[in-house]
């Protein structure tokens, strides 16, 4: 299990290996967590990469195919992870730029997949096994192809340091690198399972219904019945941002129970369905 110590992860005794990158920016008080996958192979070494000026980038931490957990920023030094980004958070908040806002794990995998005659590769034309690939469209669109599966470790190395960040620095959103630059960057993917991984970060239930994510710069109206002619309920607007459970579909309109800060539902109506984005 890890603990955050002046903003270092341990692990007993002893914090976790530690590769300082240069690609740093000032302080900062981290306000969401975002997962990557890194896009390289069992034999590239990203906390090496990320240690050269050059490179130009870093993350907090990275995650090893193998479950090994490498530190490369401090959690209270800015990274450079995210780039070009923005996120409205569930009060409606937005902000810009989100290398200033939160920390970033990069997760080794190839990511997105090219099926060949006699199985899959990766961009740089690595072969990769079959039994870790799964097929699947992105939820930004795009077409069915396929994604390496992260391994049983990672996933339980990133769980727990994530229990850890979030605890330590009061963290209650964790979004993808797809969710902050949606068309620009495909990670973690659909390989990565992010309900139930928050579910498990947060101690919620991990076989509750999947939620959605309001995307409407403007706001989008909770209606009492399923239509325009219906009456909103609330005076504003559901904010951008907001989390929703989905319980029922009448045409483009969809029941739902909107979320409150812990996770919990806080009151239910009709919004239409194409403001609506799976989580």
């Amino acid at each position: 299990m890890y603990k955050v110590r002046n903003h270092r992860l341990a692990s007993g005794a002893s914090n976790v290996p530690f590769v300082r990158s240069p690609n740093i920016g000032g302080q900062f008080a981290p306000r969401f967590l975002v997962i990557h996958y890194t896009a390289s192979g069992p034999s590239f070494d990203t906390a090496a990469y990320f240690a050269k000026p050059s490179a130009r980038v870093s993350a907090h931490l990275v995650v090893r195919r193998d479950g090994q957990v490498i530190q490369c920023v401090p959690f209270n030094v800015v990274g450079w992870h995210a780039g070009v980004s923005r996120w409205t958070d569930r009060g409606g908040n937005n902000y810009v730029g989100l290398n200033q806002h939160a920390i970033g794990i990069e997760i080794e995998n190839w990511g997105p997949l090219r099926r060949t005659g006699s199985g899959w590769v990766s961009w740089t034309e690595a072969v990769v096994d079959p039994s870790k690939v799964i097929e699947a469209a992105h939820k930004s669109g795009g077409p069915v192809r396929g994604w390496e599966t992260y391994t049983e470790a990672q996933v339980e190395a990133t769980l727990e340091a994530a229990r850890a960040i979030c605890d330590a620095y009061g963290i209650d959103e964790i979004i993808g690198h797809d969710d902050i630059s949606p068309g620009r960057k495909s990670d973690p993917g659909p390989a990565w399972n992010m309900n139930s991984f928050k579910a498990k970060v947060f101690g919620r239930d991990t076989n509750g219904p999947p939620t959605w994510t309001v995307r409407s710069p403007t706001g989008l109206n909770i209606r009492s019945g399923p239509g325009m002619e219906h009456p909103a309920l609330r005076p504003q607007p559901l904010p951008d941002g907001t989390v929703v459970i989905v319980h029922e579909a009448d045409g483009q309109w969809r029941f739902v129970s909107v979320l409150n800060g812990a996770g919990q539902p806080d009151f239910s109506g009709w919004v239409h369905a194409a403001f609506l984005y799976e989580s």
